[in-house]
């Protein structure tokens, strides 16, 4: 006796979709408003702009939307090539400028993040590495709810 089976499965998508791991699917949500969690934490805050810039525009994708972003994840201070300044500062006004149309280059001065412990340059991979673990965690129980 012969059987023929056929079995469909649903296509990639739509797996995808019916777990919530799509683009915008509820896991990814979860997964997004964690990994921003995490990182907030380790990310300097004295002025509190850079956290308040941090957005998530899309599923699985985290900005943030500062000029100055890139600058203090790498932790190192950026100077102008002939003065060798980071910035001119004016103590009466409190105000703090560079020179116009000059590109700084990076030095090897290490900046100084002082409103936190875990606050300090390379949050973005510090939040993958060492807050894995805790988002797969928050996406599991996620998981668990359906």
């Amino acid at each position: 006796m012969d059987y023929e089976i056929e079995i469909f499965l649903p296509d990639e998508k739509e797996l995808l979709a019916k777990r919530g791991l799509n683009e915008n699917g509820r896991m990814q949500r979860v997964i997004d408003t964690s990994f921003i969690h995490y990182m907030r934490l380790k990310m300097q805050s004295q002025s509190g702009m850079m956290i308040a810039q941090t957005k998530n525009p899309k599923g699985g994708l985290v900005t943030v939307e500062s000029p100055y972003a890139h600058y203090m994840n790498e932790g190192i201070k950026y100077v102008d090539p002939k003065t060798k300044k980071g910035a001119f500062h004016d103590p009466i006004s409190g105000r703090f400028w560079s020179r116009p149309r000059v590109k700084k280059i990076p030095s090897t001065d290490l900046l100084n993040y002082s409103d936190g412990p875990e606050r300090g340059s390379h949050f973005v991979q510090r939040t993958i590495s060492e807050n894995f673990d805790d988002i797969v965690r928050e996406a599991q129980k996620e998981i668990g709810r359906t």
